[in-house]
């Protein structure tokens, strides 16, 4: 068989779906077709090592089939760490990371965002960090030591600016 013939065999046989095209299209999504489905991602990765519901290749291979419901409100997308051990593994050099990132974005533009992330999203918002609860004398010290603030209502004015710009579409400068 030629190297031409073999090209054109395993492009008749990359799954495609107007979902994965949709993907494609966003930023960081282009290599989403280049997937071969070999699973080497799902054995690289931290997540699945430690949880049977996040395999990687799975949430790869339902975006292929076109199953955008499903993956857009599904917690899996949003479970990666983006830690990319699958792409330095991956002999097509796919991004995952990117690729749900891409997924991520479109889900939270339709309103799919998790539970648990809003809340986490909500809790930056409304203090300036996430672990506000957990801060202690023992924390300010060691903040002290290093140099930091230790009165982290610095964070405020941050938060401020991200709400102005990227929730009530404010000033973008």
């Amino acid at each position: 068989m030629s190297k031409l013939d073999k090209t054109n065999e395993h492009e008749e046989h990359t799954p495609s779906s107007s979902f994965s095209r949709e993907i494609e299209k966003e930023p960081g999504g282009a290599d989403i077709q280049h997937c071969i489905q070999c699973g080497m991602c799902t054995a690289s990765c931290m997540v699945a090592s430690v949880t049977e519901k996040y395999r990687p290749r799975k949430l790869i291979q339902k975006i292929l089939l076109g199953m955008r419901e499903e993956v857009l409100t599904s917690e899996l997308p949003w479970l990666c760490m983006t830690c990319r051990q699958c792409e330095e593994r991956c002999q097509e050099d796919v991004s995952l990371a990117e690729i749900f990132h891409a997924v991520r974005n479109i889900a939270a533009r339709e309103g799919y965002i998790p539970v648990g992330v809003q809340k986490v999203v909500d809790t930056v918002m409304e203090d300036g960090w996430m672990l506000k609860d957990g801060y202690s004398d023992f924390i300010e010290d060691d903040r002290d030591d290093l140099g930091l603030h230790t009165d982290l209502g610095w964070n405020n004015e941050f938060v401020k600016k991200i709400k102005k710009r990227f929730i009530d579409g404010g000033n973008k400068k």
